[in-house]
């Protein structure tokens, strides 16, 4: 059963027998003649009424605001004002009075007329007594009925009247969500006609104005994975801008930390004592009143709708409705991130698939030209341009297996099946084997290479093939990007419970903007040493997937112009063997030591 709306709880509706009185009722005897009322008196006394006497109407008319009797019991002849007049004014005052006419046999015309002017009943001299308790005891009844309905009548009415009020409150609060949800319906396919995510964020906050009544509105969308914040568009306001002329990146105060921990909106006004919010990453501004939102996808918090100076502040009801506009915009704000992420990885892998086409084709010019070359009737008899041109070919041939191999092992670790075989082994054959590889390009480019390996570091649990291979990739990468007759340096060190490996280069060194990128698929610095040095932009991906899937980590830190360092970390050998068996993840292959 629904509970009862405040205010129309409504008391159980008495029976008259139910009707419990303090005293019998209160009577007021009207006669002139003395015996007539000493009669009335000693018998109704003994009944428990409060007996009055009067032995006028005049009198009684002044005795009726004093007493307020429930009945009167009046004689009609009356000298002066009759019984029926004394009747007539007195029911003036209180319609609801019992008024009893006394008459003689002589009388009972006027008796009846009296019944048919509003008396309650007639009594006929002489009397009998107990008739007359009968018509007293009735009459005082049915004065108390009918002030009980009478009451009951008046509290329905104001329970009508409170259930009236509450249904129109309901009808106006229905015509009022209905407008509610048609505007945000119309202000939804507004906010999604563009998918550009810049373009929507802007209609998003100028909606926000324009549901709100409020003079401002920021959003701040969380930075990937991380806790931080970046005011990514405002209206009515201005945003705080750092040197680069980008919004300021923020790690959330007590006003973003809230939302963000509790995914519930935060409403305020003016703080403690009368000063004004400042909100980080706004210029100029100073909030007296704020509503902050959550923006939730997937039940996370991936931005917050800050809403600011409302005139009279933010209520409870303006809370609910944004909210319900600021998960709109949430969707509506995802769908464009997907979108645009969408066709960053097209274009990235457009560009992917121009330069491997660029990777492919160099190398293979070159074979075919040098195989054409040996075709030439003039190069039988030189052995050593033959020579020359077999080094090419063999060269460029190298450098297309490599190509391809990073492109298979890519599709592999996207697969997770990269095979590998995991065995105990020390660090240094492998750091040696891979500066083999790279002895000859060291010395083409002049590049001094120095090795710093602790002699206190610990056996590993690795696919030495795969280690090499990420330490050759590092490598090759620093000499790509140091100058000719540069220096780079590998060093490995005992790292909490494992080794850390760090490649050094000389080289211009990585701007911050670019640093996030450098491990994701199909992207590549978009800078003129990195076209010049050419390659895939696969190595560091397939690098990161080595290292994770040994569970390891790799970064990379760096301070232009002064060259970066890469970093990756390993688990100890007795580090790995206490974590649940590493073969059975996909493509491992664990062995012990004399396997």
């Amino acid at each position: 059963m629904e509970p009862t709306p405040p205010g129309l709880e409504l008391d159980p509706v008495p029976n008259a027998g139910d009707l419990e009185f303090a005293y019998a009722g209160r009577v007021l005897v009207v006669d002139d003649e003395p015996s007539v009322v000493d009669v009335f008196r000693e018998y109704l006394s003994a009944q428990g009424y409060e007996l009055s006497v009067a032995t006028s109407g005049e009198e009684a008319i002044r005795l009726l605001p004093e007493l307020r009797p429930d009945l009167i019991l009046t004689d009609i002849n009356l000298p002066g004002l009759s019984g029926l007049d004394l009747m007539r004014h007195a029911k003036s005052e209180d319609a609801e009075l019992v008024v009893i006419v006394v008459t003689g046999h002589a009388s009972a015309s006027s008796a009846i007329d009296a019944l048919r002017q509003g008396a309650y009943d007639y009594i006929t001299k002489p009397f009998d007594l107990d008739e007359v308790h009968q018509i007293v005891e009735r009459g005082i009844a049915n004065r108390r009925l009918t002030t009980v309905n009478r009451r009951l009548l008046e509290e329905l009415r104001q329970k009508n009247e409170i259930l009236q009020h509450h249904e129109n409150l309901l009808r106006e609060r229905v015509r009022h969500a209905t407008r509610q949800m048609t505007l945000l319906y119309e202000v939804g396919k507004e906010v999604s006609a563009n998918l550009e995510l810049a373009p929507r964020l802007g209609v998003v906050c100028g909606k926000a104005l324009e549901l709100s009544g409020a003079q401002a509105a920021m959003i701040f969308l969380r930075q990937d994975e991380s806790d931080e914040f970046h005011p990514a568009a405002a209206a009515g306001i201005q945003l705080a801008l750092d040197e680069s002329g980008s919004s300021q990146v923020l790690v959330p105060g007590p006003l973003l930390w809230g939302v963000h921990e509790t995914r519930s909106p935060v409403r305020r006004g003016v703080g403690e004592g009368g000063t004004p919010f400042v909100i980080p990453g706004v210029a100029h501004t100073r909030a007296r009143t704020l509503l902050a939102l959550p923006m939730l996808t997937a039940g996370s918090v991936m931005g917050v709708l800050a809403l600011l100076e409302k005139p009279g502040g933010f209520t409870e009801d303006d809370q609910k409705f944004m909210m319900l506009f600021a998960s709109q915009a949430a969707i509506a704000v995802r769908n464009s991130q997907l979108f645009e992420h969408t066709k960053s990885l097209d274009r990235l892998k457009s560009e992917f698939v121009a330069v491997v086409s660029h990777e492919i084709r160099t190398p293979l010019t070159s074979v075919k030209g040098a195989l054409e070359l040996l075709g030439d009737e003039r190069y039988f008899q030189n052995s050593e341009q033959q020579g020359k041109l077999l080094n090419i070919a063999h060269a460029n041939s190298e450098r297309l297996l490599v190509l391809i191999n990073d492109i298979l092992d890519f599709s592999k670790l996207e697969a997770s099946s990269l095979p590998m075989t995991i065995e105990r082994q020390r660090l240094e054959p492998v750091v040696q084997q891979a500066v083999h590889n790279l002895r000859t390009l060291l010395e083409e480019r002049r590049i001094r290479l120095e090795t710093r390996l602790s002699e206190a570091l610990p056996d590993l649990l690795m696919d030495s093939n795969r280690v090499t291979q990420v330490i050759t990739n590092l490598l090759s990468n620093a000499i790509k990007f140091s100058p000719a007759g540069g220096r780079i340096e590998i060093e490995a060190e005992p790292w909490e419970g494992g080794v850390r490996v760090g490649v050094h280069d000389s080289g211009e060194g990585i701007g911050p903007e670019h640093l996030p990128k450098l491990f994701r698929k199909f992207s590549q610095i978009d800078s003129g040493s990195t076209r010049k040095a050419g390659g895939t932009g696969l190595g560091l991906v397939i690098c990161k997937g080595i290292i994770e899937q040994h569970g390891g980590k790799i970064w990379v830190e760096s301070t232009p112009p002064d060259g970066s360092v890469f970093h990756f970390t390993l688990p100890s050998a007795d580090a790995a063997a206490s974590k649940p068996d590493a073969s059975a993840a996909p493509g491992l292959t664990v062995r012990e030591a004399g396997d």
